[in-house]
This record gives structure tokens, sequence and C-alpha cells, in this order.
């Protein structure tokens, strides 16, 4: 594992993160700030950061962060992070964003759109509730954290930042076996809930 070579990449918030590393050892590292264009703004820093390869050197792996989060953010990252996998012959796995915090004592919560909030439960699936069933749940738990702007949840929160360092981290917590079936699943997008979409009248 050590000699591996990874890519990481969190592109699934605004203030994005990416980092080469071998084993805990991060050998490059980029950052950026994007809000609505990541498929322009990751190009760049992606392309300085594998230049540090140099053109003989192949990655082993890449790991992205899904989300829940930006969620033109997690696709591009999640579409760019396959493509480098394919050009490189390597696996790309994905992390939920919230592994990405590092150490980490708050129960994730955030904003679910259309008048509903979320939180994690113990297994890490999102539990959607209307915004009166989320105070009521909330009531008491001083420890709740998030990803979207604090003052757009009806409760006391913690703003959380996920970082491309902070899933290497958990990443490198996981067993072998834990990697090779997140490698074999392969990253999708990390869904609150069913994506919005409606018909056309006509």
């Amino acid at each position: 594992m050590e000699s591996e070579t990874i890519l990481v990449m969190e592109t699934s918030t605004v203030d994005a993160t990416l980092l080469l590393s071998q084993g805990e050892k991060v050998i490059a590292q980029q950052a950026f700030r994007s809000e609505r264009s990541q498929e322009v703004d990751l190009i760049q820093p992606l392309k300085g950061l594998l230049a540090v390869l140099g053109e003989s050197a192949q990655l082993s792996g890449v790991v992205v962060g899904t989300g829940p989060g930006s969620y033109n953010g997690a696709r591009v990252g999640i579409a760019v992070a396959q493509a480098v996998g394919q050009i490189h012959g390597c696996p790309v796995a994905g992390l939920c964003s919230f592994q990405g915090v590092g150490k980490m004592n708050a129960i994730p919560v955030g904003d679910a759109r259309r008048g509903g909030f979320f939180h994690l439960d113990e297994t890490g699936q999102p539990v959607v509730l209307t915004r009166e069933e989320f105070v009521c749940w909330a009531d008491g738990r001083q420890n709740l954290g998030t990803f979207d702007p604090v003052d757009k949840l009806p409760v006391p929160v913690l703003g959380l930042r996920s970082t491309a360092e902070g899933l290497l981290m958990s990443w490198l917590q996981l067993q072998d076996e834990e990697r090779k079936e997140a490698y074999r699943k392969g990253p999708s997008v990390f869904y609150v809930r069913p994506p919005h979409i409606t018909k056309s009248k006509k």
C-alpha cells in the first residue's frame, strides 16, 4: 500500500481540494474555490497535480468524495475521477464526503431542499424529515454538523468542511478488503433523496 500512488479528489464542496499520495505521504496537493463551474475550474489544478507524476508514472487508484454537497461538484468530480482512472488503467472508489471531515464527533445533518432536512443514521444512510420533524429530532442534541451555511438550518449546527486529506485518512483506515470492495463498486453520487424530476406537460 505504501508504494501505491493514488489521486484523491474532493470537489463536492465550494472549497475543493486534490492531492497525490504514496501511503500517508502527501506528495502534492492543489486547492481551488468553485461554486457552480467545477467542470471548468477543476481542469488546471488537476493538470498541475498530475504533472508531478511525470509522463511515465501511473496511478494505482483514484478516490473521490461523492457528497452530499454540491450536486454539480460531486457529479463533475466523479466523472473526472472515472476519466483519470480509465487513462491510467486504475480503479476508482467513492467515499461519502462526511468521511473527509477528519476526526468528527458531530452527527451529519443538512438541508434536503424542498422543505426537508436530513441527518445520517448510524449506518450512514440519510433520513429526510420535514422542518417540524427535524426540529423535534434535533431537540437536546448539541453535536450536529453540516456542510451547508449554518444559517440555513433551523437548529444550531457546527459548520464542517471535507478535504482530500480527510478522505485520504479515512481511506487508509479501511481494511484491504473494504478498499477492494469500494473499488469494485465504484463511485456514485450520494443522494440524500431521489432526484426531483418533473415530466413535461406536453
